[in-house]
């Protein structure tokens, strides 16, 4: 019965997959953590995309640019996608370093994130959205910051993949 089940699940999955397509439907997010280990495995850029709940233009690039299929496959393919909320208290690890945010949670969430500010920052300061590949050496080799539709987002993107 065990073979039987086996088997089933397998022809299931097989056909479920084919079926499907090429085409994804989502980016296939995954933690910084992960992103930092396959990165250097296997000598793939990380696409880090740094947003903040309930700002609009966020919201934009989520709905119109980074949801198109295109853009979805180009960074499934050629990226390790990580999604980090630029305001959140948690304590992130990178390349051996801790970040914090130091405003005090019972303040709230109106302060951002060093690490965000660190790898994000443009000017004096951080704009949201912002999007930056770090390459399989863990460096910073660009970013794109504020929102942007889909023809100049996948524009700039395109010269950072395989």
């Amino acid at each position: 019965m065990k073979k039987l089940t086996l088997l089933f699940s397998v022809l299931f999955f097989t056909f479920n997959s084919f079926s499907q397509g090429t085409k994804q439907n989502k980016i296939n997010w995954i933690t910084l953590e992960k992103a930092e280990e396959y990165s250097k495995k296997y000598n793939q850029n990380i696409l880090l995309f740094f947003y903040k709940p309930n700002c609009e233009y966020c919201d934009k690039m989520k709905k119109e640019t980074i949801s198109d299929p295109e853009v979805i496959n180009l960074i499934n393919t050629n990226f390790l996608p990580v999604r980090i909320n630029g305001y959140t208290k948690e304590i992130i690890t990178f390349n051996g370093e801790k970040y914090i945010n130091e405003q005090p949670v019972d303040k709230g969430n109106s302060w951002r994130h060093d690490f965000y500010f660190e790898y994000a920052r443009y000017k004096d300061g951080v704009i949201t959205p912002t999007f930056v590949v770090i390459n399989p050496k863990l460096e910073k080799i660009t970013q794109f910051t504020g929102y942007q539709p889909k023809i100049q987002f996948l524009r700039g993107i395109k010269r950072f993949t395989k």
